[in-house]
C-alpha cells in the first residue's frame, strides 16, 4: 500500500512496496545477539522501523515508547516488530531495559543497512556527525520477504500514526 506521505520524489527513496526486502538485516541486537531478518520474522511477518537513534533523537524515543504501547496489538497481527537505530549495542539496551521495551532493537552503528537501502537522510553530507541516520521510515514485511506496506516520513520530527498502521495492515489479511 503506497502511503501518501511517501510521495516525497517522483522516484520513491528506497525498496517500495511490492518489492522484496533486499536486506538480510544482519545486525546485533540489544543483548549484542546476532540477528537477521528471518530471525526477527514472527509468523506472518515483521515491522521494521528505522529510527535515528534511541539515544539522543526525542522524536525517535517517542516513537520506539509508542511503539511498544502498540507491540501487542501487532502481535496478535502475526508481525513481529523490530527497531533499527545508528546507536551502538551499549545504547540500545539501555533504552532497552529502562523503557521495558518488549521488542527487539537492532544495532547500526554506521547506518551501512540505512545506506545499503537508500534511506539515508540525505541532509546530512559525508563527514557530519549523523551522516548514515534514516529518514524515519517503517516497512511491513510479510513471512515470505515482500514488502507490504512502507511509511517514510519526510522529516524526522514527524512519524506514521500507528493506530493507522495497524489498521493498514489488518486490512492485508496477511497469511
Amino acid at each position: 500500500m503506497w502511503r501518501a506521505r511517501d510521495n516525497l520524489r517522483a522516484k520513491p527513496i528506497g525498496p517500495n512496496v511490492g518489492e522484496q526486502f533486499p536486506n538480510p538485516l544482519q545486525a546485533l541486537d540489544q543483548s549484542g545477539t546476532p540477528k537477521d531478518l528471518a530471525a526477527v520474522m514472527g509468523p506472518k511477518g515483521v515491522a521494521i522501523f528505522f529510527v535515528r537513534s534511541a539515544d539522543w533523537c526525542p522524536f525517535c524515543k517517542g516513537q520506539l515508547v509508542d511503539v511498544n504501547r502498540h507491540f501487542a496489538q501487532f502481535k496478535a497481527l502475526g508481525l513481529n516488530v523490530v527497531s533499527m537505530s545508528v546507536d551502538e549495542v551499549k545504547l540500545i539496551a539501555e533504552f532497552h531495559d529502562a523503557q521495558h521495551i518488549g521488542y527487539t532493537m537492532l544495532s547500526d552503528p554506521k547506518g551501512d543497512i540505512n545506506l545499503a537501502l537508500g534511506i539515508r537522510d540525505t541532509h546530512y553530507p559525508v563527514g557530519d556527525v549523523a551522516f548514515g541516520v534514516p529518514r524515519p521510515t517503517l516497512y511491513v514485511v510479510d513471512k515470505t520477504g515482500l514488502i507490504r506496506l512502507r511509511y517514510m516520513e519526510p522529516t524526522y520530527k514527524t512519524r506514521p500514526n500507528l493506530d493507522g498502521v495497524l489498521r493498514d495492515a489488518a486490512a492485508l489479511d496477511l497469511q
